[in-house]
């Protein structure tokens, strides 16, 4: 697997990519990076980052990930505050909340296991 031929890929495809040293920095959508490194010629690493303005996270940058336990703590407890006041609307604020990360987690983790699949075919 070279890095070249990744870059083909990108480049058939439309991608926004940068490259750095042994490394390919690919701009998803909606504020999703992708990291190929290709400095062991014996496995390559892909990593997955949330950009500031994302819609898991909000402002702050964050792994897949973390962002979605960060959502899941904060969640618990401001629905945890809200239940003190008023139970059912705490409930519903937590699973409405957790419905949200549901679905912008399926997202962004499925841009990313595509994206994943589609350049090991191409590279092999």
């Amino acid at each position: 697997m070279k890095l070249e031929t990744a870059e083909d890929f990108l480049k058939k495809f439309d991608y926004n990519y940068e490259k750095r040293d042994k490394a390919l920095i690919i701009d998803m959508e909606f504020s999703q990076k992708v990291m190929v490194d290709f400095s062991n010629p014996e496995s390559i690493v892909m990593t997955n980052k949330l950009k500031g303005w994302n819609f898991l996270t909000g402002i702050i940058p964050s792994s897949i990930k973390n962002a979605v336990f960060l959502n899941l703590v904060l969640g618990i407890i401001l629905s945890l505050l809200i239940s003190l006041y008023d139970t059912q609307a705490g409930v519903f604020f937590f699973l409405g909340l957790m419905f949200w990360v549901l679905v912008w987690f399926t997202f962004y983790h499925s841009k990313f296991n595509n994206l994943q699949q589609f350049l090991m075919k191409w590279m092999n």
